[in-house]
């Protein structure tokens, strides 16, 4: 671990990162200087890989879940730009989570982006909000991949008849 060594060399970390995502999941190939990918890795476990390997790179996402988030600000190290989107059932998952550690959502919940990408920079298995996403789209059409129409949808289906569809698929 490379203990307070700040990365200056953006091609170096980059190509780092690269690897480390490269490993684990296929990137997208967009234009542009940002990494792309779609669930897989979280920007944390990026950026723990990275100051282990290499130092301090700050890691930045313009829109995560509707809101800015940056990792290792240092306006001393280098920024390497990244989008990791999450498919449709791992955001239904996230919001479902989330309304479990928090309790209710609504589409007026304070701070409804930040409560939500803490929730998904945790990554990790959860098997009941699994099912619960996956009931929710098996009964669900037109479900937009946008967290205040997956509240409203999960409003509409019930959080506790969903939760109950959940319990009982890992029974």
């Amino acid at each position: 671990m490379q203990l307070g060594r700040i990365v200056r060399d953006y091609d170096r970390a980059r190509r780092e990162a690269v690897a480390f995502l490269s490993s684990r999941i296929e990137l997208d190939e967009q234009p542009g200087e940002a990494l792309v990918w779609t669930d897989g890795p979280t920007l944390a476990d990026l950026a723990n890989h990275l100051s282990e390997e290499l130092g301090f790179v700050t890691i930045e996402q313009r829109n995560y879940l509707g809101a800015p988030y940056v990792l290792n600000p240092n306006r001393r190290s280098t920024t390497i730009t990244v989008t990791r989107n999450l498919s449709l059932l791992t955001l239904v998952a996230t919001v479902l989570r989330c309304w479990g550690a928090n309790g209710p959502l609504s589409t007026e919940t304070p701070e409804l982006a930040s409560l939500l990408v803490s929730v998904a920079e945790q990554g990790g298995n959860y098997p009941i909000p699994d099912a619960m996403a996956h009931a929710l789209l098996a009964t669900t059409t037109e479900l937009q991949a946008e967290p205040r129409s997956i509240i409203e949808a999960i409003q509409r289906a019930g959080y506790e008849r969903l939760w109950a569809i959940g319990f009982s698929a890992v029974q």
